[in-house]
């Protein structure tokens, strides 16, 4: 399958623990919302509202799950994810372990509960299998080096970039790694491996230039930092801004 074969996806990881913020994102546009349970401070309960708020007002919400806790990804599923984002997956059996929490037998062991029929049908849990998508981070260069062998594991739906870990993890430090050769090699190669599978590739980019290049390079679900980091950006340029007409 080509990489066309994927509509480009605009998204925003979202930090806050609130369904409002859900909601305005969504009614802004955005396709796909990551709910941040990794870094973040969302329970399930706010979870649970945040998804339900995502999907009421069109946009496809994912979460991204703490590192190395399977039964995160079935929780979050059962609350009603459409998907889920596995962080620092660096190799088969990591990969394996993730696909046995998201999928459904015989494909995994995924238990089935909660109130999914209630809002999505009976027949949700026959299709969730091929509808609810299971992304793995490539973040370290132990992933880039066994990212074959993640990607073909059946259940992995997909990659998602880390890309400023992998700079961690290859002691580039977090900033101005961009130019390195075998960063931009890591990121080729892993883009390659999962369009070449069939796959979807998601990248985090940090800016409108870098979202057009990495659709160039084959991603095609993209999120464009979250709403914290625009919300802070934007506020500190208002408030220098203004403090610049008193001076």
């Amino acid at each position: 399958m080509n990489e066309s074969a994927f509509p480009v996806m605009l998204g925003l990881f979202q930090q806050l623990p609130m369904p409002a913020v859900s909601r305005y994102l969504a009614l802004q546009g955005w396709k796909w919302v990551v709910l941040e349970m990794q870094h973040g401070a969302m329970s399930y309960e706010t979870a649970y509202e945040c998804i339900h708020t995502l999907r009421a007002h069109g946009a496809t919400p994912y979460v991204r799950v703490s590192v190395g806790n399977p039964n995160e990804i079935q929780k979050v599923l059962d609350l009603g994810a459409a998907g889920v984002v596995v962080p620092e997956v660096n190799s088969r059996q990591e990969a394996e372990a993730a696909a046995h929490a998201a999928k459904y037998p015989p494909l995994g062991g995924r238990s089935k509960g909660g109130d999914l029929d209630y809002h999505y049908g009976e027949g949700y849990t026959d299709a969730a299998n091929r509808e609810t998508r299971l992304l793995v981070q490539i973040e370290h260069i132990d992933a880039v080096r066994s990212v074959q062998q993640i990607l073909a594991v059946e259940g992995v739906d997909g990659c998602f970039m880390g890309q400023v870990d992998l700079a961690m993890s290859m002691g580039l430090g977090h900033r101005n790694f961009q130019d390195n050769e075998e960063h931009r090699q890591g990121i080729h190669r892993s883009v390659a491996v999962c369009n070449r599978l069939g796959k979807l590739a998601c990248y985090n980019a940090f800016s409108a230039a870098e979202a057009k290049e990495r659709v160039r390079q084959g991603f095609r679900g993209i999120t464009l930092r979250s709403e914290v980091d625009w919300f802070l950006d934007s506020t500190h340029h208002l408030l220098t801004d203004v403090e610049s007409q008193f001076k």
